[in-house]
């Protein structure tokens, strides 16, 4: 609580300093001007207010101070913790549901990763490979592939194993998950 009594005394110093250097007068006179004794739980206490009458509304008031900073030993704090991690990321999902995304098969699963998605759009003449397509239609810069299928893609030939339809990748997901 000391340091709370600290951290006010700094913004309340800082606030009479500032509104005594805007309207060119001493702080004491900041004092004498604003300040008012505020009554809160029946407890007295001195702060600062500033009241701006309005047309056809109540008027604006802001206040400084009338916050008690004793110890209360009977304050219940609700507080809920943070939870920081709910589940696995998409990416780790699909890794741990271990398959190859392009063949379906289970064996040695690698990440094949391309620094950005513009990078699957090179070429527009050509014909994408079957890979690219995938991960243009996932809208994913990564992908689990079994090392034969990363080994075809990294070195441009064909892919040796028979690929899999994307509607089976979404069924193999929801069963693994």
């Amino acid at each position: 609580m000391h340091t709370l009594r600290k951290l006010k005394w700094v913004m309340e110093t800082s606030l009479t300093k500032t509104l005594a250097h805007k309207f060119k007068v001493s702080v004491p006179k900041i004092y004498e001007k604003y300040g008012v004794e505020l009554v809160i739980d029946n407890k007295r206490s001195k702060g600062l207010q500033v009241s701006i009458p309005r047309q056809d509304k109540k008027p604006l008031v802001a206040t400084w101070g009338g916050v008690s900073l004793s110890w209360d030993i009977n304050a219940t704090l609700e507080e809920q913790p943070l939870k920081i991690y709910v589940d696995h990321s998409e990416l780790v999902q699909r890794l741990l549901a271990g398959y190859c995304e392009l063949c379906g098969t289970t064996e040695e699963i690698e990440v094949h990763h391309v620094r950005a998605m513009k990078d699957l759009h090179t070429h527009p003449g050509r014909e994408k490979p079957e890979w690219v397509k995938r991960m243009i239609a996932l809208k994913r810069k990564t992908m689990p592939l079994c090392r034969t299928c990363h080994d075809d893609v990294h070195a441009g030939r064909p892919l040796r194993r028979q690929t899999i339809k994307l509607t089976e990748v979404k069924a193999l997901q929801k069963a693994k998950l």
